[in-house]
């Protein structure tokens, strides 16, 4: 018996080392949980498209928002670990959600090995309706502080509205959150006044920047980001509040190692492209390195807890 399964384990282990040594012999597919045209999904697309001709194969794209992207994770989780299945894993799904939800179809760490990051930076906004007398954070805290619930802000359940209780924690202030399920309803309803501020991320904001109807006053991320050099960000005025995202491809746990480290090199000479960098900073992200193996491993274990600290001592509480 005992010869009998060293056998049947030897058999395995040498498929999946042909079949890592064969790989890719087939498209592969990535999962995107976000919807087509959004700036994940492009995103994903752009360096996809690269990472595809550094490999010899071709990428196709499915989308899949689904439970407001849970079904996409569950999926790609569930997928044969042969490296022919990707997720797009972003901060949401691998350091917030495993807060923000009291159960999860998918294990962040334990169904998934990183292979590379696609971007390793972002930055929500913190802007105002343009009539709302508050040129800076300071002077925004201030006129909340006059009058108590007098402000309110839209924000999508995510690292927006993480971001917006968190600074109404640390700044001690009493402003009103209105939850979107769509980031794009809450830009019309600041732009109209209806609300007097907002928070989301840059690029979903430009086109109402460059009409007048809605100001800027911080960015999340922990210096000033490219781009917008003016823009104070959150923590020169609140110390310690630093929201930078990023978003990883990941592969289903048990997906040969030398497979993962095929994907991470390649995707390293993608994120060293200027002109590739360059289209990211049109979409308010950066990329300085794919990573390795191990400090992907470590990036969604760090954050998770990070983040997790967070959420907590911000009062949020899990579906």
């Amino acid at each position: 018996m005992f010869w009998s399964i060293c056998m049947a384990v030897g058999i395995m282990l040498a498929a999946a080392s042909a079949g890592a040594q064969t790989w890719p012999a087939k498209p592969v597919k990535v999962i995107v949980p976000n919807a087509p045209g959004s700036t994940p999904d492009v995103v994903a697309r752009l360096a996809t498209d690269r990472i595809a001709k550094a490999l010899g194969t071709s990428f196709v794209v499915e989308n899949n928002t689904a439970g407001a992207g849970l079904v996409a994770a569950q999926t790609a989780a569930r997928a044969a670990p042969d490296g022919y299945t990707l997720f797009v894993g972003t901060i949401t799904s691998f350091a917030i959600n495993p807060h923000l939800f009291k159960s999860l179809p998918y294990r962040p760490e334990q169904d998934f090995a990183g292979a590379a990051l696609i971007y390793d930076g972002s930055a929500q906004v913190v802007a105002v309706h343009p009539e709302l007398p508050a040129k800076n954070l300071a002077e925004l805290f201030a006129l909340a502080r006059s009058g108590p619930g007098r402000i309110s802000y839209g924000a999508d359940r995510g690292l927006a509205s993480i971001v917006g209780e968190w600074m109404k924690k640390e700044a001690g202030v009493d402003i009103t959150l209105i939850p979107y399920k769509v980031p794009t309803q809450s830009l019309s309803d600041t732009a109209a006044g209806r609300t007097q501020m907002l928070i989301i991320s840059i690029p979903l904001i430009d086109s109402m920047l460059k009409a007048g109807r809605l100001r800027v006053l911080a960015v999340s991320s922990p210096k000033r980001f490219p781009g917008l050099p003016d823009i104070p960000t959150i923590a020169e005025t609140l110390p310690g509040i630093n929201a930078s995202g990023w978003s990883a491809l990941v592969a289903p746990s048990g997906t040969p190692v030398e497979i993962l480290q095929r994907f991470n090199r390649a995707t390293a000479q993608v994120v060293k492209d200027p002109e590739y960098t360059q289209r990211l900073l049109g979409f308010g992200l950066t990329a300085d390195s794919a990573g390795t193996l191990e400090s992907i491993a470590e990036l969604f274990r760090s954050e998770r807890e990070r983040w997790g600290k967070i959420i907590r001592e911000a009062g949020i509480k899990p579906e």
